[in-house]
């Protein structure tokens, strides 16, 4: 059976590992490490055949834009991060004209059905607050109508790696809206608001909304309910029916179908301070990511 190929969730293979990435699929496979017992490999066919979707994670795809061809044997989209907090919580970029050019430029090539712009994390801290984002995500969603199939919002998740680099760097953050162990009705309240806002902004740019495992702001602000990896967007780029099965390896919320991400912890070099897959908040080393 056909299998989807996430690339990746933790760690940047399109930005980083391009290289590496191409050259797997020239071999046919790829050797991934159980992220919980390193000792556990798991070989993974690469070949079209074998393959039912690639879907890569990524915040700057410009290493992959010139190698895109080599893509064409398989079904295939990308989801951009593009958030524009800047150095204070992004220190390695790229700035978000960068890549807002760059999200524009792989879309010319690839068509804005293949292309999803992620706004995630939503953080509610220290300057940026509900008015800052409502001002930056307006200039955004005006920059990328027509280039997106749509926008994947996600509120920031409270771990306490991510909470002490925030606070450290003097980022006090509201607790998400998904009712974690702290978590206060007001902030929920916030991001709730803060979503119908960004929604109805992103709406008269012509973009339609996805919430990622999300369910309460679900219930306050209908979206399109799709899983980022998902059925319905695979079935539409194969003309083939596939199959919806829950991914049991992720959070409950997750509506994304199953799918094997053949990326690595702590292998991405952004050092980005809220990013849950880096438990140390150092630049890593670039390395192979399997």
């Amino acid at each position: 059976m056909a299998v989807v190929i996430s690339a990746s969730r933790r760690t940047d293979i399109p930005s980083f590992y391009a290289d590496w990435f191409f050259e797997r699929l020239m071999e046919g496979f790829v050797d991934v490490r159980n992220p919980f017992n390193p000792k556990l490999m798991r070989r993974i066919l690469l070949d079209p055949e074998s393959v039912g979707c690639l879907v890569f994670w990524t915040r700057d795809a410009r290493p992959m834009l010139s190698r895109l061809d080599e893509l064409e044997p398989y079904a295939f989209y990308f989801h951009i991060t593009i958030i524009g907090y800047g150095a204070a919580l992004e220190p390695s970029g790229p700035l978000a004209s960068e890549a807002v050019e760059m999200l524009k430029a792989l879309a010319s090539e690839i068509g804005q059905n293949r292309v999803i712009w992620r706004y995630d994390p939503v953080l509610l801290a220290g300057c940026y607050d509900a008015n800052w984002h409502i001002r930056n995500f307006a200039a955004l969603a005006k920059e990328l109508s027509g280039s997106v199939r749509h926008c994947v919002i996600s509120i920031y998740d409270a771990y306490r790696h991510t909470d002490v680099r925030l606070k450290k760097a003097g980022f006090l953050p509201l607790c998400g809206a998904r009712g974690e162990e702290g978590a206060s009705e007001k902030s929920s309240a916030h991001y709730q608001l803060l979503a119908k806002e960004l929604t109805e902004i992103a709406a008269s740019e012509g973009i339609f909304v996805s919430f990622c495992a999300e369910p309460e702001l679900q219930q306050v602000q209908p979206s399109l309910g799709l899983g980022c990896i998902d059925s319905a967007i695979i079935s539409e780029l194969t003309h083939q029916s596939f199959s919806s099965r829950k991914d049991k390896n992720q959070r409950p919320a997750c509506k994304c179908i199953e799918s094997v991400d053949i990326g690595s912890y702590g292998t991405c070099p952004r050092g980005c301070l809220y990013c849950y897959a880096d438990r140390t908040g150092k630049k890593q080393a670039r390395n192979s990511s399997g």
